[in-house]
């Protein structure tokens, strides 16, 4: 583990340094625990730099993916950002349940705003990086029409894709594919097969 996350963090420099983040900001996100999070409770990367991990999954997807469907991002740093940041709430709402047996997992806590679109913008700004419009609302509706009901209402999330349709769906594809097929486990994997 050790000499992998040694690895992650230094492909997370890279990254952090093609969106315009300078090392004392990522000496403020580690002091958040952005390094040290999971990505979910129990789902994919439930485990200890798992937030990182995901988040580079992300960040590679969206740059690919970007590239692959013409988008137009409003700077070069836009993707890197979008995806190095999309889910920032999370070094808040999981908290390891044992500290000194990390294994046993993480409890979630309820962020302070709804959905974790919004609270990753809210950190993001509390740290003090700067977003640009469309790069607030990629960040905002990454969860698609999944956030829909649970983060946003269907009215926003349609206004928003009338005006930033090409910064959300690929924002979205990108989360959704490296959660759901670079991230899943090969145990999932294959009883799902069996299943079949």
């Amino acid at each position: 583990m050790g000499e992998v996350f040694l690895t992650a963090r230094g492909v997370a420099a890279a990254m952090f340094e093609k969106a315009g983040i300078d090392s004392k900001m990522e000496f403020k996100l580690a002091h958040l625990g952005y390094f040290d999070a999971p990505a979910s409770k129990g789902h994919h990367l439930a485990e200890r730099g798992g937030l990182l991990t995901h988040s580079l999954n992300v960040t590679k997807r969206l740059v690919k993916l970007g590239e692959s469907l013409g988008v137009n991002w409003p700077r070069t740093e836009s993707p890197y950002l979008i995806g190095m940041l999309h889910d920032l709430v999370k070094c808040r709402c999981y908290q390891m349940v044992d500290t000194i047996c990390p294994d046993k997992g993480y409890k979630y806590v309820q962020p302070a705003y709804a959905g974790h679109g919004v609270c990753s913008i809210a950190i993001a700004i509390e740290l003090g990086i700067d977003l640009l419009p469309a790069e607030v609302v990629a960040i905002m509706y990454h969860m698609g029409a999944f956030g829909i009901g649970k983060e946003y209402t269907d009215k926003e999330f349609y206004a928003a894709m009338s005006n930033y349709a090409p910064y959300i769906i690929a924002t979205h594809a990108a989360d959704w594919y490296a959660a759901s097929v670079d991230e899943i486990d090969e145990k999932v994997a294959d009883k799902i097969m069996e299943e079949k």
